[in-house]
């Protein structure tokens, strides 16, 4: 047999492999950066169910603010130079108001102590942005609500910051 006659071996499968291997790749990182995201943002039953119920169908519950005041803490950074000032409303219930300003009066320093330490293990990086302080408004969110109502029922329904200056 010549060498004319025999053909070259097949290397198109390789590439095809590889090429194959990496869309695969792809796809796992984007549904790794995609899923974590859609989850944060997911609204849980629980909150649709106890609005439906509680309020009829078609109507948007009434919302109260209720005052936590303000905290200064230094920020996690090498020379203590910056500082984070923040000042906290609480979103409920405009029915739940009055409850809730005695219980958050009751547990303010529980809940300032923790807030204090949990700011001051942040950097400067972790709160600048819009996703730093979106984060930090979820942290807490889940731990004002967590350590005031044990039972789940998150009666906390937002937190939102009517101060955020870092200097």
């Amino acid at each position: 047999m010549s060498k004319e006659n025999a053909a070259p071996p097949a290397k198109s499968g390789g590439k095809m492999l590889l090429i194959v291997v990496g869309v695969c790749g792809l796809m796992a990182l984007a549904a790794g950066v995609a899923v974590p995201y859609l989850l944060m943002h997911a609204p849980t039953k629980d909150s649709h169910a106890k609005d439906e119920s509680s309020h009829g169908h078609g109507q948007t519950p009434k919302r109260a603010y209720v005052n936590f005041g303000d905290v200064v803490v230094n920020l996690n950074e090498d020379r203590l130079t910056r500082y984070l000032r923040v000042k906290l409303l609480l979103v409920v219930d405009d029915h739940d108001e009055k409850v809730m300003t005695d219980l958050i009066g009751k547990n303010k320093p529980l809940l300032k102590n923790w807030l204090i330490s949990h700011l001051s293990d942040k950097s400067l990086l972790e709160v600048s942005g819009a996703p730093g302080v979106n984060k930090l408004r979820r942290e807490i969110w889940h731990e004002f609500n967590k350590e005031l109502f044990p039972d789940g029922s998150e009666k906390i329904l937002d937190i939102f910051f009517e101060e955020f200056v870092v200097q």
